[in-house]
């Protein structure tokens, strides 16, 4: 099943491409990795907003986390043109809005690994780091970058 296949399956489908909001692109492939660009946990006109706190319901992380990667992948998708030519996810970053005294980054990227893993199988299981941080543009809960092993 191809990845578009999968998202399907899934009842998910890959946004429109992000536009740059500054001075850079949104993915740079070289030598057959690309580096996808900080995606924020934006939907449409409105953005799923931090600061992450104890009570902040699981389901607004999962669609936090999962916000990111499918506007990371419809990025990573514009630039190579297909989605079946991923060979592997190789590193996820995480920027996670939170207040003080938040720990649980790693479950916020937790949901965002999820679904790489469900999309692209075996290829999609990553190296990860998970850090909070004092904001976000917009205010966003969630900042996700992605490297991903290309074919060429």
């Amino acid at each position: 099943m191809s990845p578009r296949e999968k998202l399907h399956s899934l009842g998910l489908s890959l946004p429109e491409a992000p536009a740059p909001k500054g001075d850079y692109v949104p993915v740079v492939v070289h030598q057959h990795v690309a580096y996808v660009s900080g995606q924020v946990c934006r939907l449409e006109r409105d953005v799923i907003t931090g600061p992450a706190r104890a009570d902040t319901p699981d389901q607004t992380l999962a669609l936090a986390a999962n916000t990111c990667v499918l506007r990371a992948l419809s990025a990573l998708e514009q630039a190579i043109g297909d989605l079946g030519k991923v060979e592997r996810v190789l590193f996820m970053r995480g920027f996670v809005y939170a207040e003080d005294g938040y720990e649980q980054y790693s479950k916020v990227l937790d949901h965002g690994s999820r679904l790489l893993i469900e999309v692209f199988g075996e290829r999609g299981r990553h190296a990860r780091s998970a850090l909070g941080v004092a904001g976000l543009p917009s205010s966003g809960l969630l900042e996700v970058e992605l490297v991903v092993a290309v074919r060429g």
